[in-house]
């Protein structure tokens, strides 16, 4: 009898449907709209949360879901299926299909709606050359100009004519990876130990952004890591080998199911370089988890170690450039001349939908490193602890017609350095000179407020005010140093308010103008802060100040074949920091210190262009497409001088060219995929003659880089991914060089202004291999 209640229970009991969630791969977040296609069946449409229902099926079956702005993915889906996350990966054919994670936690527009201009690079996109070095690719944002001191460290970027105020590290800018911090609480960024083989996102917010993240008037930066395909899991092989003993090795393990998304990769990397004393040395290791507690939550975490080794070989003059000679600083090789950076990297982010409108995103990190780096005259010792939080409440509806999204929040950050200097002479190390205990720290409350207006406008407005606060202890000040001048102090800056505005009208589905205000500003570093010599705080120091007018438009004709971006802007600065000296009088020495009194305007022009010249799944030829990027800059100093002392001695340099940046800079690019998995992608690259002085007396060549790289890739039987490749950079052997030193006139840096790129085409080659289960 019960056997028979059993089959009729089954016969009279619906089945049961599969319940499932369509999300971004990258941040989790649902995909409202998304089309799910069941053969033979009617199409189903994700709801707001992304989830959809599937009935009753009896056989294995394959599904499509589409959605724009991503690639469209095929999945097999079983009787026995419960539960399915389907993560969707952004799109990469389309400029203004390509997805933007942008300020806003919880939500993710593309470029198309997006009232700024943003430069995105995908992992393809930072594949198209070896992979390891990302300067080639970052290069290609029209903006941007990413440059080097060594192989793979000492990296600054330049954006829109800022953020080169230093010669060392970044300024002005800052930088975020997987949600952390980069950039510290003094505004410095440090990218020497960061595994960029291992990033598989980069977005760059080009002007000022401090009405949602703080200092920077250059702009933003943000790096995620690699995210692993959806509903896989994946062991990985990699190596890469090139021109001046160059290795690369990673091995990774990845992970995506229906709970969590893992990720660990260890990474090795040499190379001799392609100077005397100009030897590279990496090893990464790091893990990142993305683990989803019921469709409403997800926690993140990510941790990495590295060790970075980087010799440093010193500037050389231009005769000494271009007469294409071979030179390192006797300098630098005497006191062998490094730099050493041990790092570790933490943080946690929590992701919730608390309900149908709010949400929050809090995320805690820690930063800490260890710097060894002998230079040309001493030796720098110092060990860095950075910590902090940000947190954002979103709230997502309506007000009658009009869509609102918005997010308030704050940020915290603090930084403890223990810095110390040392005399060093032909290696012979020497007495110490400084010794200085730093506390920096920056917090922040934002807010910003997307309106969907009628008559398809979107209106942007939001605002932040930021605390800044420096305290020096001079641990040299004391009993057994009577006569040191005394380095201590402590400067509360005033709070700082910065607001932003924009407006974008769509002009057709697929085609949008927009304006944008914005402001920002970048604080003054620690050494500006103290007068060493009188041994007293530079009281009247205040941050530089900057805003940005922008105008632009996105769009894309040919049924979505061409596809563009124009942006227009105007960055005025002020307020910049320079000396102004003070002669000496019987009771004190002759000293500098630092005030604002400059002023630089810079007017551009940005375009960027694809075309998806052919795509089809028949023929030899899948997919062709050539792209262009330009700059234009007209960057001028409206009021900038040597000085503030405005005597016989002070030079003027108002009117002039921004030192540091071409006046032109081109990209013309191809890429071009075949059936039978053969791959081509190839950059010409037009850099303009550019001023390395204040005074416009001297200039860099301009030259011309050509790269290209073949390859072929290839799934065999279902589980086997094979990459092989071959490339090489500046395959017409032009001189051009990976850093330029900036001074005010040729004296005041005796000349060394250059490291040199390599001389000739520097190959290589690789083999990526993956076995998937």
């Amino acid at each position: 009898m019960l056997y028979i209640f059993g089959i009729l229970y089954w016969l009279y009991v619906p089945a049961q449907s599969i319940q499932g969630r369509v999300a971004d791969n990258l941040t989790n977040q649902p995909i409202p709209g998304a089309v799910i296609i069941i053969p033979n069946q009617q199409k189903i449409v994700t709801d707001e949360n992304g989830q959809f229902q599937i009935p009753f099926i009896a056989k294995n079956l394959n599904i499509i879901v589409q959605s724009l702005g991503y690639e469209t993915q095929q999945i097999s889906v079983k009787p026995n299926n419960k539960l399915l996350l389907i993560l969707l990966n952004p799109t990469t054919d389309n400029l203004n299909k390509v997805q933007v994670t942008g300020w806003a936690t919880g939500k993710r527009d593309n470029q198309l709606t997006e009232a700024q201009s943003v430069g995105v690079l995908t992992y393809h996109d930072l594949q198209r050359g070896n992979g390891l070095f990302p300067e080639n690719q970052m290069n290609t944002i029209p903006g941007v100009f990413m440059q080097t001191r060594g192989i793979a460290g000492g990296q600054r970027i330049i954006i829109r004519g800022y953020g080169n105020t230093t010669n060392f590290n970044g300024l002005g800018y800052q930088v975020f990876l997987n949600n952390i911090p980069l950039t510290d609480a003094t505004g410095v960024t440090i990218l020497d130990d960061i595994d960029f083989s291992t990033i598989g996102r980069v977005e760059v917010f080009k002007g000022p952004e401090s009405s949602l993240y703080g200092s920077g008037i250059a702009g933003v930066v943000k790096l995620y890591s690699i995210q692993p395909k959806p509903n896989t899991t994946k062991i990985l092989e990699e190596n890469t080998v090139g021109s001046f003993g160059l290795y690369r090795n990673n091995t990774r393990i990845e992970t995506a199911g229906s709970n969590s998304v893992l990720f660990f990769n260890y990474g090795h990397q040499t190379s001799n370089g392609y100077r005397n004393h100009s030897a590279s040395a990496k090893d990464y290791a790091s893990f990142k988890g993305d683990f989803y507690v019921g469709d409403q939550q997800t926690i993140s975490t990510y941790l990495s170690y590295s060790r970075s080794y980087e010799e440093l070989a010193g500037e050389i003059p231009g005769d000494t450039l271009y007469r294409r000679i071979s030179w390192s600083d006797p300098k630098y090789v005497n006191n062998n001349a490094h730099v050493i950076i041990e790092s570790f990297r933490a943080g946690i982010t929590d992701d919730i939908k608390m309900n149908q409108h709010f949400s929050n995103q809090t995320t805690v990190f820690t930063t800490g490193y260890t710097l060894d780096q002998p230079f040309a005259a001493g030796l720098n010792d110092n060990a860095v602890l950075t910590f902090g939080g940000r947190t954002g409440f979103i709230f997502n509806g309506k007000a009658g017609t009009v869509g609102i999204h918005g997010i308030i929040g704050g940020q915290f950050e603090k930084t403890v350095s223990f810095n110390k200097t040392y005399n060093l002479s032909n290696g012979v190390l020497g007495g110490i000179r400084g010794d200085l205990q730093i506390q920096a720290q920056t917090y922040n409350v934002f807010t910003e407020w997307k309106l969907n207006l009628p008559a398809q406008i979107l209106l942007t407005a939001g605002s932040s005010i930021n605390f800044i606060e420096y305290s020096i202890r001079d641990m040299l000040t004391n009993s057994a140093n009577p006569t040191h001048a005394d380095q201590s102090g402590y400067k509360r800056f005033t709070p700082v308010v910065k607001p932003r505005i924009a407006l974008l009208k769509m002009l057709s589905k697929n085609n949008s103008v927009y304006v944008d205000v914005s402001t920002g500003y970048t604080p003054p570093t620690t050494s500006n802060v103290v007068i060493p010599a009188i041994g007293k705080v530079n009281t009247g120091l205040q941050p530089e100040m900057g805003i940005q007018f922008e105008v632009g438009t996105k769009g894309s004709f040919f049924n979505n074949k061409l596809s563009y971006q124009l942006a227009l802007f105007q960055l005025d600065v002020r307020n910049k920091i320079v000396n102004q000296s003070v002669a000496a009088t019987q009771t004190t020495p002759f000293y500098t210190f630092a005030v604002n009194v400059g002023e630089q305007r810079d007017n551009g022009a940005e375009l960027s262009v694809n075309y998806l010249a052919l795509q089809s799944n028949q023929g030899f030829f899948r997919s062709v497409k050539p792209f262009v990027t330009y700059t234009y800059s007209n960057f001028k100093y409206i009021d900038f001088k040597s000085d503030n002392n405005n005597n016989a001695n002070t030079l003027n340099f108002s009117g002039n060219k921004v030192a540091g940046v071409a006046p032109n800079f081109l990209n013309i690019g191809m890429d071009i995929v075949t059936a039978p998995g053969i791959y081509l992608n190839s950059t010409f690259q037009y850099v303009d003659k550019v001023p390395y002085t204040f005074d416009n007396l001297n200039n860099a060549a301009a030259y011309r880089l050509l790269g290209a790289k073949l390859g072929y890739r290839k799934t065999w039987h279902q589980h086997i991914d094979i990459d092989a490749f071959v490339g090489a950079d500046n395959l017409l052997n032009n001189t051009y060089y990976t850093f330029l030193f900036l001074s005010p006139t040729l004296a005041s840096q005796t000349d060394p202004h250059f490291i040199p790129g390599p001389y000739t085409a520097m190959w290589y080659g690789g083999l990526k291999l993956a076995y998937h289960f």
